[in-house]
């Protein structure tokens, strides 16, 4: 049974800490209902649009954190079977002039969405963003001040941090290359923390006291995750929880999920909150920046785009960079 954290001060701080230290807890979600809705209505309505056109709708150079992604690209850290996923990402863009954006890159690409495919998409997953964000951040101050930091501390980090959105379709099993192949293999996420609303079916697990234990977001709350940030900057008091995405045996049809990821900015030092330290304890993690930290888990997983250019040398150009081009041509 996953804790409760309240975004008011109902909880006392043990409570919240206690949580934090399962690496998986629930909140009442601020997000409408019927956004979450139209958004889900949206995707499954691209993912079920033929792969040729699915696959012109990449984002070259973003290493995925923007537009859509095939199957059988993302590999966990300790198996080699890739995931048996499709992946549509988004955010929000920055200036052109942002110093972050002209430091990193790859870590900030320009938001793609499909409106000639889906009308309207667009319009739902930006707004879906923003209030998502919104939601997040009331979570993080909360807490900050059980952690025994400023309520901003967290927030400074996440603004104009790279906030990425990710919606997976999982095909149904029976689709998959081999017997090998599951929807998403165990793992730990790399970020502060991410919100996971509802999916349209089961299939989330989280290892808890050694045993896989299945875990939905019921109606009107988000699961939240501990990702690797977080436990860095606690010194290992919050616990990015290992978890993965599994058919239960004799499940059938697919899955379809959105969770929204809340990386600070890549120049954020992770180094521990003093309030976290004990005393006699040894130093679990040396500093290093949040991009850093992003590199090494990206190369892990195989999905630096140097890493599979082979899978994009060879192909025309996406869709995107096509509109690219073309804006860039019409431009005095």
């Amino acid at each position: 049974m996953l804790k409760e954290i309240a975004l008011d001060a109902s909880n006392d701080d043990r409570h919240i800490r206690s949580a934090l230290r399962d690496g998986f807890f629930l909140v009442r979600n601020t997000v409408p209902e019927t956004l979450l809705d139209e958004a889900y209505a949206m995707l499954s309505a691209f993912f079920e649009l033929p792969a040729e056109v699915k696959a012109d709708c990449r984002v070259p150079g973003s290493n995925g954190q923007s537009g859509y992604l095939p199957p059988l690209v993302e590999q966990g850290e300790k198996g080699r079977t890739p995931d048996w996923k499709e992946q549509f990402h988004w955010g929000a863009p920055l200036p052109d002039a942002h110093p972050l954006r002209e430091r990193y890159p790859a870590r900030y690409p320009q938001p793609y969405f499909p409106d000639e495919l889906v009308p309207g998409i667009g319009a739902a997953l930006g707004e879906l963003h923003l209030r998502t964000a919104r939601f997040q951040l009331d979570v993080v101050r909360r807490l900050a001040g059980a952690l025994g930091a400023a309520p901003g501390y967290f927030e400074e980090m996440l603004e104009d941090g790279p906030v990425v959105n990710r919606a997976t379709w999982y095909p149904p099993m029976e689709q998959a290359p081999s017997a090998d192949h599951v929807w998403m293999v165990e793992h730990q996420d790399f970020d502060l923390i991410t919100a996971l609303p509802r999916a349209t079916a089961g299939g989330l697990e989280v290892l808890i006291d050694g045993e896989w234990t299945p875990v939905e977001a019921p109606d009107g709350y988000t699961v939240l995750n501990v990702g690797m940030v977080l436990e860095r900057l606690t010194g290992g008091l919050a616990r990015a929880a290992v978890h993965r995405v599994v058919a239960a045996p004799g499940q059938s049809g697919g899955r379809l999920s959105i969770v929204q990821f809340c990386h600070p900015t890549p120049w954020t030092v992770l180094s521990t909150l003093r309030g976290c330290s004990a005393d006699g304890e040894p130093d679990r993690y040396p500093a290093l920046t949040a991009q850093d930290l992003f590199q090494r888990t990206m190369y892990r997983i195989n999905r630096l785009d140097s890493q599979h250019s082979q899978h994009t040398r060879h192909t025309r150009p996406s869709r995107h960079t096509r509109h690219s081009q073309h804006a860039a041509a019409a431009r005095p």
